[in-house]
């Protein structure tokens, strides 16, 4: 599957481009642990993302992110 970020956002929310990579890459197979890798950030970084996304997302699970953004046209699997 691929995964594509669209230039869109969700009701008013803005993504910042590695929001948008990390968005991308929480919507796959990986740990966040290999998020962090593939990104080159901490995994205290990732958990920032994580839950900076969540809350302007209002989502409570990885499971609610995901769904949340292919709903809003952000990514298509």
């Amino acid at each position: 599957m691929n995964n594509l970020i669209s230039s869109r956002n969700l009701n008013g929310v803005q993504l910042k481009p590695r929001e948008r990579h990390f968005l991308q890459l929480a919507c796959s197979e990986l740990t966040y642990v290999q998020i962090a890798d593939q990104m080159c950030v901490s995994p205290r970084t990732v958990d920032g993302y994580r839950e900076a996304l969540f809350e302007r997302f209002q989502v409570k699970s990885r499971v609610g992110l995901v769904v949340c953004a292919v709903r809003g046209g952000l990514v298509a699997l």
